[in-house]
């Protein structure tokens, strides 16, 4: 029999762990002295000892080990749980490498331009929502500005407070193209079969914005001259942290721009859909 603090020093734990495990109910001594209290352990509990230790490091809990070591385990129970923690490491893996990559690109971020610019990138799911909107293309950016302030008149104007969210912009440009292929109008709170009209022929009309599961999203302030800095910074980002694009850009408005703080100044979410790149 040996003293606890021997038996650990055996066993190369410490005594307090081996106290730990007692209370568990994992390990008990093989002997305590009644009198003095000594926990004594035999040589035999070596094995069992290992094992705990063994069982650990596979990443199992202490809660997981001790019916493993009470009760005989099949190969393919003991294969099953062992499957389902190597799941769980991968995935923490493949979070914790990409949390490295967001660290290396806002390292380089500020190795480039020498500052950070403020503008931070988030990933998100987003459900889908109703969405009452016009399709519409442009021929230049004033022509889109334009468009956007008629519907954020119109849609304040028309569509009930309790319906109406925010305004949104829905970008699918072709690269081969120079016009702007644009779904303007306003995120509803609920579906609705309204329908809106705001100028000569066009109709806002219910829609959907369909669900994403991964949106690189930054916020900035207005639209305004400086508003092509948060579109670089979303793709430095997605390019850095190996993304592609994945579908349309969104431009959510955070706050009105038909009154303060204005179209200039109003707070606004960059969304683009990614992918892992092939």
């Amino acid at each position: 029999m040996f003293r606890i603090g021997e038996f650990a020093q055996i066993a190369q734990v410490s005594g307090r762990q081996l106290r730990f495990y007692d209370q568990l109910g994992l390990l008990r001594p093989a002997h305590i002295d009644r009198q003095t209290g000594y926990r004594y352990y035999s040589i035999r509990q070596l094995p069992r000892l290992n094992s705990i230790l063994a069982l650990k490091e596979l990443g199992l809990s202490l809660e997981q080990i001790g019916p493993l070591l009470d009760r005989e385990l099949s190969p393919a129970e003991l294969r099953s749980m062992l499957t389902l923690k190597r799941a769980q490491l991968e995935r923490s893996l493949r979070e914790e490498e990409a949390r490295l990559r967001h660290i290396e690109s806002r390292i380089a971020q500020i190795d480039r331009d020498g500052k950070a610019d403020g503008l931070d990138v988030i990933v998100k799911s987003v459900p889908p929502t109703p969405f009452l909107a016009v399709n519409c293309t442009c021929d230049s950016m004033d022509e889109v500005v334009r468009m956007v302030r008629t519907v954020a008149e119109e849609g304040m104007r028309q569509i009930r407070p309790a319906l109406r969210d925010k305004l949104v912009v829905v970008a699918r440009n072709d690269a081969d193209s120079e016009r702007f292929d644009l779904d303007i109008g306003f995120s509803l709170t609920r579906p609705s079969n309204a329908s809106v009209r705001i100028a000569g022929d066009l109709v806002l009309r219910a829609t959907e914005l369909p669900d994403v599961e991964t949106m690189a999203t930054v916020v900035r302030p207005g639209t305004n001259a400086e508003s092509h800095t948060s579109f670089g910074t979303v793709g430095r980002w997605i390019e850095a942290n190996h993304y592609e694009i994945a579908g349309p850009c969104r431009e959510i408005f955070l706050e009105p721009i038909t009154g303060p703080p204005g179209f200039e100044g109003a707070m606004v979410e960059i969304q683009f859909p990614i992918r892992k790149a092939a």
